[in-house]
């Protein structure tokens, strides 16, 4: 029997690779703006792709109850890749648009599969599990704006940051599925790995109110993770001071998500939701006065902390409604999150362009406050444990 600690370091690794790759578009934005000459608003749209793919999630759910989570994960590495490359090669915005939604792809295959595979190994104790990958995110989403912010300060373009990722989300698409065809082939499925089942209706219809509270989390986190460093350069911060914000604002996320994940189980999936969406609101309603930018930064930084365990929190109370089709309900969540990527981030970008940034910024602060008010509502919603 293959080991768990192993293969929760593969899908941990493998996080922290998708989440450099997803979250250098904040730096390389204003890059991308100046070299294709692009509106705020026309880059918001061709940005949002990459979220709108994220709907795909529901078929890579989907695939990987039918064919195997892991397998689903090396297949969703390998287009993420290919995303990447495309990426950094793109001579307009058609092109650039494209290789947006297939990198999307990618990540909706990824989020549905990865969180599925994990749930099923640690059943016992799925929100502590689901918690701690989501570690990767943050530390790979602290890496992508510092790296996509130096390599196009050192080397003179935005596209390098995403260039030097393919290499390496080949390597661990390689790996993943060597995995996969060792799991299948020592028949770990009936222990680790539970029995490929379809999904019934009455199954997905009875988790769908859930959904609203994926959207609104990553309406908010995606948002700022696009246009806070836009937000804050127009504030007067530095290209390197803007992307540090959003870097620890990550960072600070996993350090939330470490100390909270022995006790997700036992507070309860719905209070965990209210206390970090109701607390980040605050802050990031301080932070949108005009006070200095370095008070602002830290601001920023800080409502990560609290919003932490938000979106893995949402993850485990959704698969743990009904375990045997776990990667559709982690698909049908991401998709609800990628919709609200998608709608946050256009609506981010036209106020920017209507109004500056002193207006855009005060979307994310009621949206946060929207997810604690509506995982109270929900929180008859119940799940296992």
């Amino acid at each position: 029997m293959m080991s768990r600690k192993f293969l929760w370091l593969l899908c941990f690794s493998s996080y922290i690779l998708y989440a450099i790759t997803a979250t250098e578009v904040g730096s390389a934005l204003p890059g991308i703006r100046n070299e294709l000459v692009l509106s705020e608003s026309i880059i918001g749209v061709v940005v949002s792709l990459q979220s709108l793919a994220g709907a795909l999630a529901i078929l890579g759910g989907v695939l990987s109850d039918l064919f195997g989570k892991m397998r689903l994960v090396s297949l969703s590495l390998l287009v993420m890749g290919l995303g990447a490359l495309l990426l950094s090669s793109s001579p307009n915005a058609l092109i650039l648009g494209a290789s947006f939604f297939i990198l999307g792809a990618g990540i909706g295959f990824f989020e549905s599969s990865v969180n599925a595979f994990i749930s099923d190994a640690f059943d016992e104790k799925r929100g502590m599990a689901i918690n701690l990958l989501h570690i990767g995110w943050n530390i790979g989403s602290s890496l992508g704006p510092i790296i996509a912010a130096y390599a196009a300060l050192a080397y003179g373009s935005w596209r390098v940051g995403y260039l030097m990722m393919f290499p390496l989300l080949l390597a661990s698409s390689l790996i993943s599925w060597i995995t996969a065809a060792k799991l299948a082939k020592a028949k770990d499925h009936s222990n680790m790995i539970r029995e490929k089942m379809n999904a019934k209706p009455g199954q997905v219809l009875g988790a769908l109110p859930l959904m609203i509270i994926p959207f609104l989390i990553v309406a908010n986190q995606l948002s700022i993770t696009a246009w806070l460093p836009s937000i804050l350069s127009d504030q007067g911060a530095s290209l390197m001071e803007a992307g540090l914000a959003v870097g620890l604002f990550w960072a600070l996320s996993g350090v939330g998500r470490l100390l909270w994940a022995p006790f997700i189980d036992r507070i309860g999936y719905w209070r965990v939701l209210v206390i970090a969406g109701g607390c980040s609101c605050l802050l990031m309603l301080l932070a949108s006065l005009p006070i200095p930018i370095y008070a602002k930064i830290t601001l920023w930084s800080s409502s990560g902390f609290l919003l932490a365990p938000a979106y893995p929190t949402t993850i485990a109370w959704a698969i743990s409604m009904h375990p045997e089709i776990g990667g559709t309900l982690s698909g049908i969540v991401y998709t609800f999150a990628t919709l609200g990527s998608f709608t946050s981030t256009i609506a981010t970008g036209m106020l920017f362009e209507l109004f500056g940034s002193s207006y855009a910024q005060l979307i994310f602060a009621p949206l946060a406050l929207l997810i604690a008010i509506t995982s109270y509502v929900m929180r008859g919603v119940r799940g296992r444990p």
